[in-house]
């Protein structure tokens, strides 16, 4: 044997013993059931990268696993703290940035709201950056981020941006032009959504597609509709000091010209009692709502 190799197989005995003894220590140590004010020894994670010995991978699945087992043993349990999950996925990515599953279930992990995870949708979003940043061309993690902003944080405007960016995605599904336009509809930003579905109905890539992206748009006409006869009905109550009977008594009023129907042809209901305008039960319309 060389002396060459001789060096290369102390190495790599040495590399693969660390691993062990890193192993099994973090073993020990997040296996545990949870604790009130429990302390959990985690290196650094630039001092494990050292430690790897060129096996970063390996080290990476197995922080994953004790990651996931750290997650399960936690998650439902009431009073259960989280307070060691972003430091173990920041030892997976770091020792690994592409490892695309450890971004998008610890964002899950980090956002969902106690006991089920962290309830920290700020630091899923920190979390699903730094992938993005490391797998540039990875469009499910800016999906994933754009899911945090909806369902975690409702904030459908940051949202709807979100979506509208993957998208443009060359390698991203059609149906998230879809999902843009709805969560602008949410955010009231029914401009851009009517373009989307315009869009969608032009070039939609089958019948089915095109269908709703119609349906989709008199939906939108129909929501506009109902807010102008808000206003008008609350123009009515100002008026005369209570809420207008019917339709009919607007139209006598000149405040309409005829009784108003939804773009399906059914009429919009009027409830007397409260000045509530809204869609009739027979109308196949859907107000946008997520």
């Amino acid at each position: 044997m060389t002396g060459r190799s001789v060096i290369v197989g102390g190495v790599l005995i040495l590399g693969s013993a660390g691993i062990v003894v890193v192993h099994r220590h973090l073993d020990a140590r997040v296996q545990a059931p949870p604790q009130e004010g429990e302390a959990v020894w985690l290196p650094s994670a630039e001092a494990l990268r050292r430690w790897s010995f060129g096996f970063e991978g390996l080290l990476a699945d197995l922080y994953w696993l004790r990651t996931v087992q750290y997650y399960g043993r936690r998650a439902f349990r009431p009073g259960a703290r989280f307070e060691h999950l972003e430091h173990l996925l920041m030892l997976v990515t770091t020792l690994d940035p592409q490892f695309i599953a450890a971004y998008r279930f610890g964002a899950i992990f980090l956002a969902l709201p106690p006991p089920q995870g962290a309830g920290r949708p700020d630091r899923a979003l920190a979390l699903l950056e730094r992938g993005i940043a490391a797998n540039p061309g990875e469009w499910r993690l800016l999906l994933d981020q754009g899911f945090v902003l909806l369902w975690d944080l409702r904030d459908y405007a940051s949202a709807a941006e979100v979506f509208l960016r993957v998208s443009r995605h060359p390698q991203a599904p059609a149906w998230t032009k879809d999902l843009a336009a709805a969560v602008y509809a949410r955010a009231g930003r029914r401009e851009i959504a009517r373009r989307i579905w315009r869009d969608r109905l032009e070039h939609g890539e089958s019948e089915h597609v095109r269908e709703n992206a119609r349906y989709q748009l008199l939906c939108l006409q129909a929501e506009e509709e109902l807010e102008r006869l808000h206003a008008l009905v609350r123009a009515f109550q100002r008026a005369r000091g209570r809420w207008p009977s019917s339709w009919p008594e607007m139209v006598a009023e000149g405040l309409l010209g005829h009784p108003p129907r939804d773009p399906m042809g059914h009429l919009y209901q009027l409830d007397p009692r409260t000045g509530a305008v809204r869609l009739s039960p027979q109308s196949p319309l859907i107000l946008p709502r997520l």
